[in-house]
């Protein structure tokens, strides 16, 4: 039976678009009526408001003009993020129930005369475009993704002003401190008494904090994971790096507008050696020095509807440190004499999720699979998420085709079952590695490969000569 995990896993995106559009469109209205009252009864915002007609000539009629379209040149530059779209439309559905709300008490709409206000209303939105972002429209964009995040900022804090200041309007009772009228204006020496409204606090509290929550989820750009990933030496590290990076740049196909990938130099240089390999070359990728550190890291965007941006980011190091990193773990940086060593530490301490490599060809010629180390890594670095992954997994692919005549890549849940069993039941060390990070499943990744004329395994390309990996693009939704 599938889980509520797996569930939200597989849906998780079509689950947030219902609950946005209930919190947006079905809280937005009692909210803003409550908010509304709150105006007609107001101590503080409405007299400040009033009194800008005295002192500068503007009307609380030209003022909400000005702000509505300041606010709808916001709303506007947020609905042309790719990123951000959906949530923009769902904003437009909240304002649209909001308003009918303040129209159901007769506030807002019946009070503006939109014709007679019009250059008002086009003030605020060439303003509020300006402000959010509006120019990079214009822009030829290379290294850079279309974003409005100052404007989804701004509206953010604008929205969150309106609703918790309402709200303390609503519960309060203020003294007056301002008296105007249509010429004066004049501070009033406000009376020490203050009063508390609790009736229906609760609920409002309540729907002003869902909402508020809510809206922050629209303004994120980037999810919050910083991945590192250890492995032995001869592991596949590198490998797995380049699979996940050749994973993020299909996905990256056929995307309106996107981040760009930006991927790392070193990066960049594992891919055009494995890319400048042939058949006959093998995989052109050496194990990686032991005094040899590279900085391996790219951008991608998870989601469809809710898109994110993850940056991915692993040092390629000699695999003999992993021994030694647990000490390192430990100890103070400035007792760390090995910088390699001091900044591997840095970087699995500021990890939020640890990726464990895990060798099938060790399995498969049953060698030692030297990830012991794990064990005290885990225990020195505590509260990491984890992810089991098994490379090289073309060998048990195909032992998953002679036993149960499926392919791999056709029938991949069923193959990391297969994976996963096979390694759990027959190697007690990764039984309890599994135990320890409690129960995670393992994520078999590999290139599909073949055997040249000398016996070793080299890896299979289509016609263009690109390499096939299997269980990149699950991983990478896994890790989304």
């Amino acid at each position: 039976m599938t889980t509520i995990g797996e569930f939200l896993e597989e849906n998780g995106e079509k689950v947030f678009l219902v609950v946005y559009f209930a919190v947006m469109v079905i809280v937005a209205g009692p909210l803003f009526l409550s908010l509304g009252e709150a105006w007609q009864a107001s101590d503080i915002v409405r007299p400040a408001i009033l009194a800008l007609n005295p002192l500068v000539g503007v009307t609380l009629e030209q003022f909400s003009a000005l702000m509505f379209g300041l606010y709808l040149g916001l709303l506007v530059l947020v609905t042309l993020d790719p990123k951000k779209r959906v949530q923009g439309i769902l904003l437009c559905l909240g304002t649209v129930s909001a308003l009918v709300a303040l129209l159901s008490i007769g506030l807002f709409i019946p009070n503006i005369d939109f014709a007679a206000n019009i250059v008002w209303v086009l003030g605020g939105f060439v303003g509020g475009g300006l402000v959010g972002g509006g120019p990079k429209l214009l822009e030829v964009r290379t290294a850079s993704a279309l974003e409005f995040r100052r404007s989804a900022t701004i509206l953010f804090y604008l929205i969150s002003a309106i609703v918790v200041g309402g709200l303390i309007e609503f519960h309060v009772n203020f003294p007056q401190f301002l008296q105007v009228s249509a010429e004066t204006v004049q501070i009033v020496p406000p009376a020490p008494n203050v009063s508390v409204e609790w009736a229906s606090i609760g609920v409002n509290t309540l729907m002003a904090a869902v909402f508020v929550v809510t809206l922050r989820r629209f303004v994120t750009y980037d999810a919050e994971e910083n991945f590192f990933v250890l492995g032995p030496q001869g592991s596949g590290k590198s490998l797995f790096l380049v699979g996940k990076y050749l994973a993020a740049l299909d996905d990256a196909v056929g995307r309106e507008a996107d981040t760009p990938l930006n991927p790392s130099s070193d990066l960049m240089e594992l891919v055009g050696s494995l890319d400048a390999a042939s058949k006959d070359t093998g995989w052109k990728l050496d194990a990686t020095g032991q005094t040899d550190v590279e900085d391996l890291n790219f951008n991608f965007v998870d989601g469809r509807v809710f898109p994110k941006n993850i940056e991915l980011s692993s040092l390629d190091y000699a695999g003999e440190y992993l021994e030694r990193l647990p000490n390192a773990l430990m100890s103070p940086d400035d007792e760390i004499d090995n910088s390699t060593l001091r900044l591997l530490a840095q970087r699995v301490r500021d990890a939020n999720t640890l990726i464990l490599i895990i060798d099938v060809e060790r399995y498969h010629n049953n060698e030692p699979l030297e990830i012991e180390p794990y064990f005290d890594i885990l225990d020195v670095a505590s509260n990491k998420d984890v992810l089991l992954v098994a490379t090289k997994c073309d060998i048990l692919a195909e032992e998953f085709r002679d036993k149960q005549a499926l392919e791999a890549h056709q029938y991949f849940d069923e193959f990391q079952e297969f994976v996963s069993e096979t390694l759990i039941e027959n190697n007690q060390t990764v039984r309890t590695l599994v135990q320890d990070t409690s129960g995670s499943k393992i994520h078999p990744v590999y290139y599909q490969t073949t055997t040249d004329e000398n016996g070793e395994r080299v890896p299979m390309r289509d016609r263009n000569g690109n390499v096939m990996t299997v269980g990149f693009d699950e991983l990478l939704e896994k890790m989304g």
